[in-house]
């Protein structure tokens, strides 16, 4: 009796949003802790978000993401995460250490909150078990703790996505307006955060279309609001970038930098950028502007991939495996590994429910696939790499215990024979 109350409070202590955000959130103050006065002089810079905070605050504008190029306006980061951090070195100093320590906090109460979303994720969509077995990886994971509090928009693109996929299952059983217009917002929101999860976002809204379809029912004055609510969430900064440039830039221009950073004569399987990069040689960013230097870019890389159609492809092969394997081949292989067969468990046992964390895996690292990639580039997806990594993990131990219960059921006693 006693052990049965025990493991009722274990389950119930383990399963608390409130235990699970205030672990993570403590685990990451004590990695702040640890790490940041060793890293103080190199916890800002080099960082294109922090520099622009820095011109935003010293009355330059948005502007200069790189030292020593000349003070111009800039769309090279979508606006948010920068001017995060210029409030924060309005009110605590710039590149103070109380400025870094608010920001990396801020980080890390991001990620703590993302973790209590997993929870919810996972309890909804797959189990409890898998939920919370889920959060507390994100939580507890020192790996996670470290990639989270880096100076940089990875912990609130990981949570944007994470409030984007719990309010996208939510609108598919609901025709509440209100909610499909906070989710074509949040969905602007995201851009302006993290450029890259916007090419979800139609991917999200097709899924709801066949879903209601599907159902008979009708949703499609519904999705065209929250479609126009997300424009109209970025038409403020579409229309700064047009006013400035004179071009159409719906968020950033910098596309042909990446992929020139990725593709281009001598490039390594990673990338390549030592020189002629801004950050380490700024003369053809100050002579042509940015514009130009973001199309002049993109044109050495188009013409490397006429010219080298095979390398560029062997290229492409190396990134999208180091996508999914860095920075430990080891660790990473494996729950690379066990997530997509996680996607593949929730395509076949979930159906269309399923969708959405397929849609994730397969769409969001592709621009990475042809430009460059890094590590922490997979961070705002790895909450659902981990949730369905788990689940994969337990249909595993499932389809095991199942096996073997059957092969025991349906083993014949032995006939002693005298």
């Amino acid at each position: 009796m006693r052990s049965a109350l025990r493991l009722q409070l274990f389950s119930k202590f383990a399963s608390s949003p409130i235990v699970i955000f205030l672990s993570a959130f403590f685990i990451r103050l004590r990695v702040i802790a640890v790490l940041l006065p060793a890293h103080r002089e190199s916890g800002f810079f080099p960082n294109e978000a922090s520099r622009i905070a820095w011109a935003i605050v010293s009355g330059l504008g948005y502007s200069s993401p790189w030292p020593h190029t000349v003070v111009a306006p800039t769309a090279q980061q979508p606006p948010i995460y920068p001017y995060l951090l210029a409030s924060i070195f309005k009110l605590a100093g710039i590149y103070t250490h109380t400025s870094l320590w608010i920001a990396v906090g801020l980080n890390a109460l991001f990620s703590a909150i993302t973790a209590v979303l997993i929870l919810r994720l996972g309890k909804r969509e797959f189990s409890t078990l898998c939920g919370v077995l889920a959060a507390w990886i994100w939580a507890a994971w020192l790996y996670e703790a470290v990639v989270s509090i880096r100076l940089w928009e990875s912990s609130l693109s990981a949570l944007l996505l994470c409030a984007s996929l719990l309010l996208l299952i939510n609108l598919s059983h609901s025709l509440e307006l209100w909610r499909w217009m906070l989710f074509g917002s949040l969905a602007g929101i995201a851009a302006l955060t993290n450029t890259t999860l916007l090419c979800l976002f139609p991917f999200f809204w097709m899924w709801l279309w066949v879903s209601y379809r599907r159902r008979g029912l009708p949703c499609s004055k519904r999705m065209l609001v929250s479609v126009a609510t997300c424009m109209l969430t970025l038409s403020p900064w579409t229309i700064r970038n047009y006013a400035t440039f004179h071009h159409l830039i719906p968020v950033r221009d910098n596309f042909g930098l990446e992929l020139w950073v990725g593709n281009h004569e001598g490039v390594t399987y990673l990338y390549d950028f030592t020189t002629a990069f801004p950050l380490h040689d700024p003369t053809e960013y100050n002579r042509v502007g940015e514009l130009r230097f973001m199309e002049n870019k993109r044109d050495v890389a188009l013409k490397f991939i006429r010219k080298h159609p095979g390398k560029f492809l062997q290229l492409t092969a190396e990134r999208s495996f180091s996508f999914w394997t860095t920075p430990t081949l080891s660790v990473w292989l494996p729950i690379s590994i066990l997530a997509w067969l996680g996607a593949a468990f929730a395509l076949k046992r979930k159906g269309l429910e399923g969708m959405p964390f397929c849609t994730v895996m397969v769409i969001f690292p592709l621009i990475y696939y042809i430009t460059h990639t890094w590590p922490t580039y997979r961070h705002p997806i790895e909450p659902v790499v981990i949730l369905l990594m788990i689940y994969a993990a337990i249909n595993a131990v499932q389809a095991v215990i199942e096996f073997w219960h059957e092969h025991k059921t349906n083993r014949s006693p032995r006939v002693l024979e005298v």
